[in-house]
């Protein structure tokens, strides 16, 4: 799906912003497809919801950006409708508009891992976050019903399977562990960041955001922006745990679960890949990247 630029300028009258220029495909992923939208102004973040079939997954997204915005958390702020709301129909998907970020994404080292390290402390310091419950969309129980599917798969990769188990069986005991909870966003590797000349200026892409063990965000920080070349490196994970325990402080349980998590994280990312690629697909390409 490719929207032409009179759909989109129709969509983008409704939110106030006229005279569009261009619009660009930015990217094309498994839930959204994302553009750059120019106009005489400026330019905007225009993202189509083409997988969210469950309107108040959307809903619960918005609110905790219009939340983040009362604390000036660095992210990019969605824009208003004329009529005050947020979210429109279109027949491609549910429509949201957000500020354009100029940036890129990080190079991995000190200064960028400490920066993200920060803002993370501050978002898992979220002071209301029981008000705005929901499952992490990565958790054990959905892991053991992934496995359950295994044995009817259209496709069968033994090894993996096996190992995905084995996995998880491991991986009960430390998951299930009481632990200080808050909200996290869940996704947070380089392409969900945006910096400029080295400074963070925003952390994007909040579809994934919910309530769940702290230690959760820091190994999936860890996996994300301190392995070069699929190694860890444990000099650049020295500077993300020292720079974010001086916002928040890090329990001594979560210290001694803290390599089960970073393992957990990677853990729950392959099962993602599992339950929307690879049991459904002759190919094991999905489980790259």
């Amino acid at each position: 799906m490719v929207l032409n630029i009179g759909e989109i300028s129709k969509i983008c009258v409704l939110y106030g912003i006229k005279e569009v220029i261009n619009a660009k495909l930015l990217t094309r992923g498994f839930a959204n497809h994302n553009y750059k939208v120019k106009t005489e102004k400026g330019s905007f973040f225009y993202r189509v919801c083409t997988q969210q079939e469950d309107v108040k997954n959307i809903i619960y997204e918005v609110d905790i950006l219009l939340e983040l915005k009362k604390i000036n958390f660095p992210t990019a702020y969605l824009i208003p409708k004329k009529d005050g709301s947020y979210i429109c129909d279109s027949k491609d998907g549910k429509v949201l508009i957000y500020e354009f970020k100029e940036g890129s994404q990080p190079e991995l080292n000190h200064q960028t891992t400490g920066q993200i390290a920060k803002c993370l402390a501050r978002l898992n310091n979220f002071k209301d976050f029981e008000k705005y419950p929901r499952k992490n969309i990565i958790h054990i129980d959905y892991c053991f019903e992934l496995i359950e599917q295994f044995k009817t798969a259209p496709f069968q990769y033994p090894e993996i399977y096996e190992y995905f188990e084995d996995q998880t069986e491991y991986l009960v005991k430390p998951v299930t562990e009481i632990l200080p909870r808050g909200l996290i966003h869940g996704d947070v590797f380089p392409d969900n960041t945006i910096f400029t000349n080295g400074i963070l200026s925003a952390l994007i892409d909040f579809e994934e955001v919910c309530v769940d063990n702290l230690l959760m965000e820091i190994g999936m920080c860890i996996n994300g922006f301190c392995f070069v070349n699929n190694t860890l490196d444990l000099s650049l994970m020295e500077t993300f745990l020292f720079k974010y325990n001086q916002i928040r402080q890090i329990t001594e349980k979560e210290w001694e679960l803290l390599y089960d998590y970073i393992q957990w994280a990677a853990h729950g990312m392959l099962s993602w890949h599992l339950r929307y690629f690879l049991i459904y697909k002759k190919t094991q390409s999905s489980l790259r990247g």
